[in-house]
């Protein structure tokens, strides 16, 4: 994780919209917290995977609430 989405990382999970978490949740089809690739990309058909990679900071192969909220805040994925 980078000096820049380390610190906003901290700040967004302190800080969470209900919009985020509630976005979040609606796509999270399986449940489990977490958005996939597949999830992701019903809710934003023309994400791709290249940037599926660059909002999973992490590097799990899963995306995150504090994830999202990051990829929107750098323009990765609209806001609502």
């Amino acid at each position: 994780m980078n000096n820049f989405v380390k610190p906003l990382a901290t700040v967004l999970a302190l800080g969470l919209s209900t919009t985020v978490l509630l976005a979040q949740e609606n796509m999270d089809t399986d449940g489990d917290g977490l958005l996939s690739y597949d999830e992701l990309l019903v809710a934003l058909p023309e994400l791709t995977e290249e940037v599926f990679a660059a909002m999973d900071t992490n590097e799990d192969g899963m995306v995150d609430a504090n994830e999202l909220a990051i990829a929107r805040e750098a323009g990765l994925v609209p806001a609502e």
